[in-house]
């Protein structure tokens, strides 16, 4: 057993009831991936937790899905001068992931969504708060977000959140300069999380489930990311128990 930071972990235990939950898997074919959407700010370290826990269920053999983020990765750079239009590329990009998951042959166990529907809800919100797009242009757009369809097929929503001083602080480490960014500054960071909190406020309860994970207190990455397993095993688990 080992304490890190805010959640206490015991690696062995972890790894023991995750060699369970696949055992319990591989008995039948899963109908569909457990979809599970990471959303947050900059630097509260949501990139960090995904790529340990992707990389914690693929060495136990789980089949998981991890789409490159959209936002920062795919999204045409062309579109980038265009907020609203490279929001509309983003959200497509989630929409479309999960459509092709549930569908698709692979049968994968674990379906993770760097910035999915919630992550977009957001973002046009902050759009609606800039006046960069009307109320009614928000509110259409955040109704095609929550159609049943992919709404209730992304299982759970994991918000990772920091205080705008402590992403500054993590984004500005070990750097040569310490200039700020259009979206890297205080400011910015504070609009975006006024944001989160009342998107999170108006329809966190619209999501099967939803987890706040605030990393401006003291934890590290392996602890937050085992504690996330431990939640997606608890999905997985109440899932296959609803199967038998």
């Amino acid at each position: 057993m080992t304490d890190e930071g805010a959640y206490a972990i015991d690696l062995g235990a972890l790894r023991e009831r995750a060699e369970s939950v696949y055992a319990d898997l591989t008995r039948r074919a899963p109908e569909r991936p457990l979809f599970v959407e990471f959303s947050g700010s900059p630097k509260s370290g949501k990139s960090t937790c995904i790529d340990i826990v992707a990389h914690f269920f693929r060495r136990l053999q789980f089949r998981v899905l991890a789409p490159t983020e959209g936002a920062s990765k795919r999204t045409p750079y062309y579109l980038k001068e265009d907020l609203f239009a490279f929001n509309i590329w983003s959200a497509s990009y989630a929409v479309t992931h999960i459509l092709e998951s549930l569908y698709h042959s692979d049968r994968y166990h674990i379906a993770i969504l760097d910035r999915g529907l919630f992550d977009a809800l957001v973002w046009f919100e902050l759009l609606k708060n800039q006046e960069q797009i009307s109320r009614d242009t928000c509110e259409t757009v955040h109704h095609f977000l929550l159609i049943d369809k992919w709404r209730l097929a992304t299982d759970a929503v994991f918000l990772f959140k920091a205080e705008p001083e402590v992403s500054m602080r993590r984004e500005n480490a070990d750097k040569l300069i310490a200039e700020p960014g259009r979206a890297m500054n205080p400011e910015f960071l504070r609009l975006l999380n006024e944001a989160y909190d009342k998107v999170r406020e108006r329809y966190s309860a619209a999501f099967p489930r939803f987890d706040v994970i605030d990393t401006t207190r003291e934890t590290t990455p392996q602890s937050t990311a085992a504690h996330v397993v431990e939640m997606i095993l608890d999905l997985l688990k109440e899932r296959e128990g609803k199967r038998r």
